[in-house]
C-alpha cells in the first residue's frame, strides 16, 4: 500500500517536472530496504511511462519548445549513457552521497531563487510548434 502512495507522490512531482526520483529513490532505500543501485533502476523504469504522460499533458498545454527540447534530448542521451556506465561501477555509498549532494544543491537553489516578476511568467507560452 505504501509503495502505491509513494509512487503516486512521485507521479505528481514528475507531472510537475520536479523530478519524482528525488522522492522515490530515498523512499525505496530507507523505507523499503531496496539497495541503492536497484532503487535507481526501479525509478528509471517507472520514469518512462510517467514522463510520457507528463509530456503529453505539457504538449496539450503548449508548454514545449521543440527546438530547445531536441538539443536537450541529444545531450541528455549522451549523458545518460555516461551516467549509467559510471553508476554501474560506483559503490552504493558514493551514489547515495552524490544523490544527496544533488538534492541539497537543488533544495538550496529552490529556496534562494527569486520569484519571477509577473511580466515574465508565461513567457514562451504558445511557442510550441506542434
Amino acid at each position: 500500500m505504501w509503495v502505491i502512495v509513494a509512487a503516486a507522490a512521485t507521479g505528481i512531482l514528475s507531472g510537475m517536472a520536479v523530478g519524482g526520483g528525488s522522492l522515490l529513490v530515498p523512499v525505496l532505500v530507507y523505507l523499503f530496504g531496496v539497495p541503492q543501485h536497484q532503487a535507481q533502476g526501479v525509478t528509471l523504469v517507472s520514469f518512462v511511462p510517467v514522463a510520457a504522460v507528463a509530456v503529453y499533458a505539457h504538449w496539450r498545454s503548449r508548454n514545449i519548445i521543440w527546438g530547445i527540447s531536441a538539443g536537450i534530448l541529444l545531450g541528455s542521451l549522451a549523458g545518460a549513457v555516461a551516467g549509467a556506465t559510471l553508476a554501474a561501477v560506483t559503490k552504493a555509498a558514493v551514489l547515495r552521497r552524490v544523490f544527496g549532494l544533488y538534492l541539497a544543491g537543488m533544495g538550496l537553489y529552490a529556496f534562494f531563487q527569486r520569484d519571477e516578476p509577473a511580466s515574465a511568467q508565461g513567457q514562451g507560452k504558445g511557442q510550441s510548434d506542434r
